[in-house]
């Protein structure tokens, strides 16, 4: 995707040069109809001149403009991480919004692999069962309050258990 010049751009064409002579020849003359001394008034129309003849030639910026995309980050990247570890440093003893969404989205793909939604009234039982009471509670914030960092690490941890086999622990 590149920016397409007109034809005659940055092409230094007789016009151009003659519009420039004329430029610097009148800005000349009248330097020195209004009594700047010869020399000098010749001095600033070659000057015009040379100026008016850049001008003339110059075609504009080379560089090709790409197109700027920002990349969006994937997870688990460096920039997922920090993001993460800034957001489970909670004040008032409770983790920020970010922290709670990503446990939360978590917990709601691990229990959909065992067929039960975090929502649904119905499976909260089975999910109990499965988690944990205070895992659940995790997961379910009362009246907007999040949960804090140690109730989200024990769901993590309740989360991480559905799918290890009996008895196995951390290395």
């Amino acid at each position: 995707m590149t920016e397409v010049d007109p034809p005659d751009k940055g092409r230094l064409t007789g016009g151009r040069v003659a519009a420039s002579i004329v430029v610097g020849v009148l800005a000349a003359a009248l330097l020195w109809f209004f009594g700047v001394d010869t020399w000098f008034s010749v001095a600033v129309g070659c000057l015009i001149i040379a100026i008016g003849l850049a001008w003339a030639a110059y075609s504009g910026p080379s560089v090709v403009k790409w197109p700027q995309e920002k990349p969006s980050p994937l997870p688990g990247t460096r920039s997922d991480v920090t993001r993460l570890a800034w957001a489970f440093q909670g004040r008032r003893g409770s983790v920020r919004e970010p922290g709670f969404r990503a446990v939360r989205e978590l917990g709601v793909r691990r229990l959909a692999r065992h067929g039960l939604d975090v929502d649904a009234q119905e499976d909260r039982a089975a999910v109990v069962a499965l988690i944990g009471e205070q895992a659940y509670a995790a997961l379910h914030p009362v009246r907007g309050i999040l949960p804090s960092f140690g109730a989200l690490t024990h769901c993590v941890d309740a989360l991480e258990a559905i799918d290890r086999p009996k008895g196995q622990q951390y290395p």
